[in-house]
């Protein structure tokens, strides 16, 4: 656009632009608000002449590095808008600086009056909050004696110093002359304030302008002519609309003055107008505005555009993702100290395989900020236990935890905690029980709890301290962590319990393989909408360690079926496919347990297991061992991954391989430091120990296996089974302790060891009436579901201690409660007491109507019962074909009675 076009707009201050651009109103006429004005752009070709403002950080460098004797050769205008914008950064900081290119700013610019000057050094000490050091030569009472004849930026000056005031001088008659007089020469912020007075109900003297003509000319004057100056002026007409003081707020009015500067070259106001189609509800959002004007701000060195640019390109929302160009303009970034960016591109980094590289140097180069973020420590030290192994790197690693910590990083708490409750040196099981305590107190990381109950358990370096491991245990409840079971979940989906479910949930939302499996199969269990499950099948299938946890439930469920336990399989070696340790292992250890005739799934095992072991799993070791090689072969190829990033098990495969007592010893301790406190490990721990002749250090483990097994009772039978193979007194007796916790907690398995010792006369602990107690005690307890296949199942196997319990339980009523359940043996065997008392026709009825509930669920038993009851017309009408009928469903399924009674029916009818 030439000059000669876009002085049309305003030659004259309140002529072309107030003619074309203002509907006149009523000249005096006061307002209440902020008046409606469509003071727009013109509507002409423009060019780009501004010249863009530097960054911040560019300007900051250039003006530290002056050597202050002379200025650069740069406009004079561009010193002091530099010199001015130094001032808005931080005027008390930069102040000498500032002070000195004012100074020396006349010999740049011969045209510059002393008065200006002065404006200029009495705004600086106004902002840098110096004004007492410059009252004292007198040189703010001369700025304002001489304003009556200066510019009408100095009477605006004078008139703020006067009104804020600054000066000696509290004159505000005079003050508002000034302002009068500098509005009618056309000064801007003159003609604002004045409006701003007006509208907020104020009459000044000799101000008789309408406030939306005094807007008006404020415009135009800002507007000018056209020069490199025109983008700052007419981005504070943007800002007046953005704002609304005394122009109602109109984002669209203010989006079109942005771009008509942007147009012009201002990289600044590009930014902005990218910034509204990102952000604001109140324009039109336009995805080919914001890309245009935010890579035209990115291209001309607006640090922020430049970020925003590299975030689009790696999100590829709404342009196609270019992970090259992500970087580029995220790096253009850095280069200018964006520190959000330099996040950023190291977060760009992380996700990409083969940038690893350029991953840990970002990481550096986020380190040697003076504001480093904790995390960027706790990363790096996680990528060389990734890269080195656990052992190889964990002096290096614990230096960077403890940087993270000293900047309050959770993750860097959490893990120096481990590394310090792992190490024997004296105070380090205390220093990382406080560490947790920290994470606790401080930032209300509740799921603590279960660490300080795994640290006291497992951790503390004189033995388990089960009082305060309790006291945790007690704490942590309604915490639950990772370890979710079958069992668990479908309890839970069938208590209804909405905080745990809620727990759940926030796990799973936060990530956690695990927890992901766990919510997906409650959200089965509790039969939610197909919406629901088809989400979280979604996410489970992003994470190849949460489809591995899925499948492990699958496994859990999957009993003694072939079918339903190669669906795991597949579901595991599909997840090992994908890079998944667990589902590699758990692959592997599937196919030996189950599938391990199979050739082609055995050699898909030993490659996973193989991996696995290179990696420092000792689990894959022991099942290597097992199928694949002699386990003194497993540990020698091993050794270098056991030394440098060995597990819990790998330690303890390997304390089994060697003679040498005080490497064995070396070996088990370094499987404590870095063992995840559970059940199988603890046992595994009292297994080693008590191999390696420590009977106190195995029983120690043995108390911390029993602190996992409440209302676990299967648990209580695995330590109970262990204690047997110990030969001392003490053992067996505890041995029989936890048999008997187990049995009484319902462990079918317990139950039988127990019925079987005290009934048999050669054992020592022969005994009926323990017998009796037992499962008396077990009946009672048992759920009512249970009670009746309990019973039947001890008429079987211990009639004499069946004929006992009889009597000392109410039959009846137990059978009656079993039978209220739905459970069709309770039912069946209630129906049979009732007949069995000859009360009546309706006890008769009643019976019959049991049988065919429990026949309707599918025992065998019940079937043959109803058609006796059908054929004899016993509480019901006789009726021989609904007994044949029933016999023939019970022989189906291989009821041997059915099927002789059906034979002798036929007999009869031939």
């Amino acid at each position: 656009m030439s000059f000669h076009a876009f002085r049309r707009i305003p030659s004259s201050l309140v002529g072309t632009v107030a003619a074309c651009l203002w509907l006149a109103a009523t000249a005096g006429q006061v307002r209440a608000g902020p008046v409606a004005i469509e003071f727009l752009p013109p509507k002409v070709e423009v060019k780009p002449i501004c010249i863009q403002r530097a960054p911040d950080g560019e300007v900051i460098d250039r003006w530290l590095s002056w050597d202050r004797k002379s200025l650069p050769k740069m406009a004079p205008w561009l010193v002091q808008r530099e010199a001015q914008r130094l001032r808005d950064i931080d005027p008390e900081l930069y102040f000498p600086v500032i002070a000195r290119m004012i100074e020396l700013l006349p010999g740049l610019d011969h045209n510059m009056k002393p008065q200006d000057l002065e404006a200029e050094k009495i705004t600086l000490y106004l902002r840098a909050g110096k004004i007492d050091e410059l009252k004292d030569t007198g040189t703010i009472e001369a700025f304002v004696a001489n304003a009556e004849t200066s510019t009408p930026k100095d009477l605006d000056l004078a008139a703020e110093l006067i009104l804020n005031g600054v000066t000696d001088q509290k004159d505000t008659t005079k003050a508002l002359s000034y302002l009068v007089n500098a509005a009618y020469g056309g000064n801007p912020n003159a003609l604002l304030q004045l409006a701003k007075r007006n509208l907020d109900g104020q009459s000044i003297e000799g101000w008789t302008v309408d406030p939306s003509l005094a807007i008006t000319m404020a415009f135009g004057a800002m507007v000018g002519k056209l020069d490199s100056g025109i983008c700052d002026r007419v981005a504070r007409i943007a800002r007046e609309y953005e704002k609304g003081e005394v122009v109602q707020q109109n984002r669209t009015i203010s989006e079109e003055w942005l771009r008509f500067a942007a147009d012009l070259g201002d990289g600044n106001a590009a930014w902005k107008v990218a910034r509204y189609h990102m952000e604001s509800s109140d324009i039109r959002k336009d995805n080919a505005v914001l890309m245009r004007y935010l890579k035209f701000a990115a291209d001309h060195g607006v640090v922020a555009a430049q970020s925003e640019l590299g975030h689009v390109y790696e999100i590829g929302a709404i342009i196609p993702k270019d992970l090259e160009k992500s970087e580029y303009y995220y790096r253009q970034a850095v280069a200018s100290g964006h520190r959000s960016s330099l996040i950023r591109l190291a977060n760009l980094y992380s996700d990409a395989p083969d940038a690893r590289e350029k991953y840990v140097q970002a990481l550096n180069e986020l380190t040697s900020l003076n504001d480093a973020p904790g995390w960027v420590f706790a990363r790096l030290a996680n990528l060389a236990i990734e890269t080195d192994g656990y052992w190889k790197s964990r002096d290096q690693a614990s230096q960077l935890f403890a940087k993270g910590a000293e900047r309050r990083d959770m993750t860097s708490m959490h893990s120096l905690a481990a590394i310090r409750m792992g190490s024997t040196g004296e105070g380090n099981f205390d220093e990382g029980i406080n560490l947790l305590l920290g994470l606790l107190d401080n930032f209300g990381r509740t799921d603590t709890m279960n660490d300080l109950r795994d640290a006291y358990l497992c951790h503390a370096p004189d033995g388990p301290r089960l009082e305060q491991a309790a006291y945790w245990a007690n704490a942590a409840k309604g915490t639950q962590g990772g370890a979710w079971s079958v069992e668990d979940i479908e309890e839970l989906a069938h208590q209804a319990n909405t905080s745990a479910a809620a727990l759940l949930q926030s796990g799973a939302l936060n990530g956690q393989p695990k927890l992901i499996a766990a919510y997906l199969w409650y959200l089965k269990a509790i039969g939610t909408d197909a919406h629901a499950i088809k989400e979280w099948d979604e996410r489970l299938s992003t994470s190849p360690d949460a489809e591995a946890a899925f499948a492990a439930l699958m496994l859990q469920a999957a009993g003694d079926d072939p079918s339903k336990k190669r669906a795991a399989l597949d579901r595991l070696l599909a997840a090992a496919d994908r890079g998944s340790p667990a589902a590699r292992v758990g692959a592997g250890e599937l196919i030996l347990s189950s599938f391990r005739d199979d050739p082609t799934l055995a050699a898909s095992a030993e490659k996973n297991l193989r991996l696995e072991a290179a990696n420092g799993n000792g689990r894959a070791m022991q099942l290597l061992a097992e199928k694949f090689a002699a386990p003194l072969g497993v540990y020698q190829q091993y050794l270098p991954s056991i030394a440098d990033r060995g597990d819990a098990d790998a330690s303890i495969f390997a304390a089994r391989q060697v003679s040498d007592v005080n490497l064995k010893q070396s070996y088990l301790l370094r499987a404590q430091s870095v063992m995840d406190c559970s059940f199988d490990s603890a046992l595994s721990m009292a297994r080693a120990y008590s191999d390696l002749g420590q009977p106190d250090r195995a029983r120690a483990w043995m108390d911390v296996g029993e602190a996992f097994s409440e209302g676990k009772p299967w648990r209580a039978r695995l330590l109970a089974e262990a204690y047997s193979a110990v030969a001392s007194a003490e053992a067996r007796h505890s041995a029989m302790r936890l048999f008997e916790i187990a049995a009484r907690g319902g462990d079918a398995k317990a139950e039988q060891y127990l019925l079987k010792t005290y009934t048999d006369k050669q054992n020592q602990q022969f005994s009926p009436e323990k017998a009796t107690e037992l499962m008396v005690d077990v009946i009672e307890h048992a759920p009512a579901e249970r009670v009746a296949s309990r019973l039947t199942g001890l008429a079987r196997s211990h009639k004499s201690i069946y004929q006992l319990v009889l009597a000392r339980v109410d039959l009846a009523s137990i059978y009656e409660r079993s039978a209220d359940t739905g459970d069709p043996i309770g039912m069946r065997e209630f129906a049979k007491l009732k007949l069995a008392t000859n009360a009546g026709a309706e006890a008769a009825s009643n019976a019959t109507d049991l049988f065919q509930k429990a026949a309707d669920k599918g025992d065998a038993e019940s079937m043959v019962l109803l058609a006796q009851n059908y054929a004899y017309g016993i509480g019901t009408q006789p009726s021989l074909p609904q007994a044949k009928a029933w016999l023939e469903k019970a022989a189906r399924l291989g009821n041997k009675q059915a099927n002789e009674m059906l034979a002798v029916m036929a007999m009869k009818v031939n």
